[in-house]
């Protein structure tokens, strides 16, 4: 069964939610591997996942210091670690998905992002990650 872009930012956004969670509770420490939540959530063996998914998760968890540094002059009375953990994940896989993973147009980035907090989190939150996304966008 083919997996739509939707749903593949929603796997991307939780294998990251999960991980941050993960690295969160464990203090500092991860009990689970990234390969292993997309094999679980994809209900798939990892050499079956969609390449875009790995690549996604994968480049994202790489980057995550530079992400943050990039985020980190737009955060004006804010900490990204007082950031809920599902709009860091939202925030992280965006900005990867911009600079890392594939060139798509901002727009397009921004409305996803929007779309999945719109869908999963508060709408405050949503007009917070779209403002934050249109200035570390360029």
């Amino acid at each position: 069964m083919a997996i739509t872009r939707n749903q593949s930012h929603f796997i991307i956004m939780t294998v990251i939610y999960d991980e941050l969670a993960d690295f969160v509770m464990g203090g500092g420490n991860a009990s689970r591997n990234a390969n292993e939540l997309i094999e679980e959530i994809c209900e798939t063996p990892f050499d079956q996942v969609d390449p875009y998914i790995k690549r996604s998760v994968a480049l994202t968890m790489q980057h995550y210091g530079d992400i943050v540094a990039a985020f980190q002059p737009l955060l004006v009375n804010w900490k990204w670690e007082r950031l809920p953990l599902l709009t860091q994940a939202i925030l992280l896989m965006s900005y990867a998905d911009f600079y890392y993973v594939e060139k798509v147009d901002k727009k397009i980035v921004i409305n996803t992002a929007v779309d999945l907090a719109k869908k999963y989190i508060e709408e405050k939150q949503a007009k917070f990650i779209n403002a934050i996304l249109d200035g570390v966008l360029k």
